[in-house]
């Protein structure tokens, strides 16, 4: 089964403490999205993290599986957004929270990580200019 390669997840405390330091954020319901485009020295590409709340969601089981949705999601439509990274030579880090308190479907999450890849793209092309 195809899963989320290593590189490109975001994993190292320091790199998000430093990317919810630096970054910007936007919300599409039901996620927060932050994000922070790199360019120069950093290596092209897009590295993603994933994160579900203690306080919303009390069992482990629970916030597994909507991190386990939002990362394939994420996987399933990346790969415009990656491709543009690249041309474009910038490193995209985001880190996405679930907001909502009840249990999604994939066909939501998918919905709104689709919305949320588009708004990504359009700000890596102002990350240009």
């Amino acid at each position: 089964m195809p899963r989320l390669p290593r590189t490109e997840k975001l994993k190292s405390r320091k790199a998000i403490d430093a990317l919810f330091a630096g970054g910007q954020r936007f919300s599409v319901f039901p996620l927060l999205v932050w994000h922070q485009w790199k360019g120069g020295s950093e290596e092209p590409g897009v590295v993603a993290g994933f994160s579900c709340s203690k306080k919303h969601f009390k069992r482990a089981v629970h916030r597994n599986r909507v991190k386990r949705l939002m990362r394939e999601a994420y996987r399933l439509q990346k790969t415009e957004l990656l491709e543009a990274a690249k041309a474009q030579g910038l490193r995209g880090e985001f880190f996405f929270i679930f907001l909502d308190k009840t249990l999604p479907n994939f066909d939501g999450i998918s919905a709104a990580m689709a919305r949320c890849l588009k708004q990504l793209q359009k700000k890596s092309n102002e990350a240009v200019h």
